[in-house]
């Protein structure tokens, strides 16, 4: 499966272009699950949340989303796909993000799925505000109501923020604190050939580069060390 088109300059440069016009980003989704310190629950943008702030400036520089679901082949066996596209309309040109909807024959259980990801997806794929993993615990079954925020600092002193690793299905497996943490736990050379964990990885990787890009200068240093090692990480996943 193509995760993008031959070209994709036109496409990437749209998309840049389109996230400088998004509206603000609201948040009108509620976890009762998921909790923060003083014993709220968590606040997150849904996907008409989403829609309601990028769409008109997706539309006027020509950019559409197609959601698809699919059956593929994998090393698991046959795995129902989901797939989002961006597409640049004028050159056709276009990058794609794929997730296992997991193995659950339940459609309750796959309808969750689907509708965490949808948002998943797209908000990692236009490099918006993230607050993925806490949504995720409602579709994941994680009802436990304890806050899984990283309190701890780096030893870079760097902002906190959590670096999520991924099982074979591409479900959470575990949640590091320390980036260098992360990387040594991602075990590329032995899951890369997993469908389901490269798509999550690099989305995982993408996301955590469009966070060190904007962190405060004095941070520049150790941001741009991280952001090379991510990028290497993502060549090697896709084996360029």
């Amino acid at each position: 499966m193509k995760y993008e088109s031959d070209q994709t300059n036109l496409v990437l440069q749209a998309i840049e272009d389109a996230r400088q016009e998004f509206l603000p980003l609201e948040k009108g989704g509620v976890n009762n699950f998921f909790k923060n310190k003083k014993g709220e629950p968590h606040l997150y943008s849904t996907l008409d949340n989403i829609f309601d702030a990028c769409m008109p400036s997706l539309s006027k520089h020509k950019l559409s989303i197609v959601y698809q679901t699919r059956l593929l082949e994998t090393n698991n066996g046959i795995e129902n796909v989901l797939t989002t596209i961006i597409t640049h309309l004028p050159s056709t040109q276009f990058v794609m993000s794929a997730n296992s909807l997991g193995s659950s024959a339940k459609t309750q259980d796959v309808g969750s799925a689907i509708t965490y990801l949808r948002r998943y997806q797209v908000q990692a794929m236009l490099n918006l505000e993230a607050d993925f993993e806490d949504d995720g615990n409602s579709a994941s079954g994680n009802k436990t109501g304890e806050s899984n925020i990283i309190e701890t600092k780096d030893k870079n002193n760097m902002p906190n923020r959590e670096y999520i690793c991924y099982d074979a299905n591409g479900k959470p497996a575990s949640k590091q604190s320390q980036f260098t943490t992360y990387l040594a736990n991602i075990k590329a050379n032995n899951m890369k050939q997993h469908h389901a964990w490269c798509s999550i990885t690099i989305i995982q990787l993408q996301d955590i580069i469009g966070w060190a890009e904007k962190l405060p200068k004095e941070h520049s240093r150790s941001a741009k060390n991280m952001i090379t090692k991510c990028e290497t990480q993502i060549k090697f996943i896709k084996g360029e």
